[in-house]
């Protein structure tokens, strides 16, 4: 019986899934969209809801970006080159060299705003079938817009 058992685990150790749930937020935030399997994105869906209520509540606030940064910075947190420092995401180009701390200003800057009047529900998971391999469901989580 699952009495007050509140999380999937996905098969992993609490650490790894720590890590790839972030890993998973940091891609939804900077690309608008994850393409994994259906229970990953069932678990990712409300803290990628959460950090977006939390972006839209606290736009003015410090203590709203340090507890957007406590997730989206975390254990793959990178010191920004300082050429970086100044460029917008869209200027980098390879996304894959975007700091934690410009996806916490892109999350702030970018993100919230564009579901200002929206009162919830700011995402949506669409199954995409059975991947080969393993006959794992599929499932892309992305933004309503």
């Amino acid at each position: 019986m699952r009495h007050r058992v509140a999380n999937r685990k996905l098969g992993l150790p609490s650490d790894q899934r720590k890590h790839l749930l972030s890993n998973l937020v940091r891609q939804m935030i900077m690309h608008g969209r994850v393409h994994t399997t259906l229970y990953r994105a069932k678990e990712l869906r409300p803290m990628v809801e959460k950090l977006i209520t939390t972006a839209r509540n606290g736009a003015d606030s410090v203590a709203a970006r340090r507890q957007a940064r406590k997730l989206l910075v975390g254990h793959s947190s990178r010191q920004a080159n300082p050429k970086m420092a100044t460029m917008t995401p869209t200027q980098l180009g390879d996304k894959s060299l975007i700091t934690g701390e410009d996806l916490v200003k892109h999350l702030f800057d970018t993100v919230a705003p564009r579901f200002k009047d929206r009162p919830g529900g700011y995402t949506r998971i669409t199954r995409t079938g059975i991947r080969r391999g393993d006959a794992a469901a599929t499932a892309l989580l992305s933004f309503v817009e």
